[in-house]
């Protein structure tokens, strides 16, 4: 009983910033409610989710979202992953280059998207690799202004999980005759296991939701519908509120299965 009263201020906190607001949500959903005429409220059961499930558009948007967050989680964690060996091995500059890695991060996200979609569409990257400012340009510019943000906090995580890894255990596999590879995968990979789930998890999950980049895109006349943009839409531009609402429960929805489907794939085991 003691342990509960530490707990129940946490739990209460808890209570309030997420299952309140997600409940809220739900009720909302099950009504048909628009901010143009708010006195025709009325509750109509699943059909927003019915409008919403059965909407090519949603769908599409979906596959968007999800080439997006799984194209940028990957190169996150293959520069995440060259980065911490870089910085493992350069101990004295660490206490600056940590800041510098972070810096990305801490900047809005509005900034960087603005940054990338200018390089893309119309500055040096589109002038060097050919990009058009159209759609695919675009998608492009999106999708590397989420893996500069993102890049800098993989790194920090996987920095971690990498020194869990004691140099002795390395030096040992190299005496032994390991490969680089084996030594990767046998001993490295599966040490850093827990730390490459974190990141890969955490970062895909906050790609999920990307906007900003899809918002400022949209505004200049190349459309790219992501989810959270259809959201944005529906809510702000159609006054929508309850058709709004359930595509954010069915996001909410999508966004725990991905997590959930992350948890295993990321297993890594050692090769016998």
């Amino acid at each position: 009983m003691r342990g509960w009263r530490w707990l129940a201020p946490a739990i209460a906190v808890l209570l309030v910033v997420t299952v309140w607001p997600i409940g809220r949500a739900v009720w909302t959903s099950l009504s048909s409610y628009s901010l143009t005429s708010p006195d025709d409220r009325a509750f109509i059961g699943v059909d927003n989710y019915t409008d919403v499930l059965t909407s090519r558009t949603w769908w599409a948007a979906i596959a968007v979202t999800l080439v997006i967050v799984v194209v940028a989680t990957v190169v996150q964690l293959l520069l995440g992953l060259a980065f911490a060996g870089a910085l493992r091995a350069a101990t004295a500059l660490w206490p600056v280059t940590r800041v510098l890695v972070l810096l990305p991060f801490g900047l809005l996200a509005i900034v960087s998207a603005v940054v990338w979609r200018d390089a893309v569409t119309t500055g040096f990257a589109a002038a060097w690799f050919r990009l058009d400012a159209g759609s695919f340009g675009s998608l492009v510019g999106v999708t590397v202004g989420e893996v500069w943000r993102g890049t800098g906090i993989v790194t920090v995580i996987l920095l971690a999980g990498l020194t869990r890894v004691p140099r002795s255990l390395l030096a040992s596999a190299v005496a032994d005759g390991a490969t680089g590879w084996q030594l990767l995968n046998r001993v490295v990979l599966p040490a850093m296991g827990p730390a490459i789930a974190v990141a890969a998890i955490y970062r895909a999950l906050d790609a999920f939701r990307i906007l900003e980049g899809p918002l400022l895109v949209d505004e200049a006349g190349a459309t790219i519908r992501t989810a959270p943009l259809l959201v944005w839409t529906t809510d702000f531009s159609a006054f929508e509120l309850g058709l709004g609402a359930a595509m954010s429960v069915v996001l909410l929805v999508v966004a725990g299965l991905l997590g959930a489907l992350f948890v295993p794939l990321l297993r890594i085991r050692r090769v016998v």
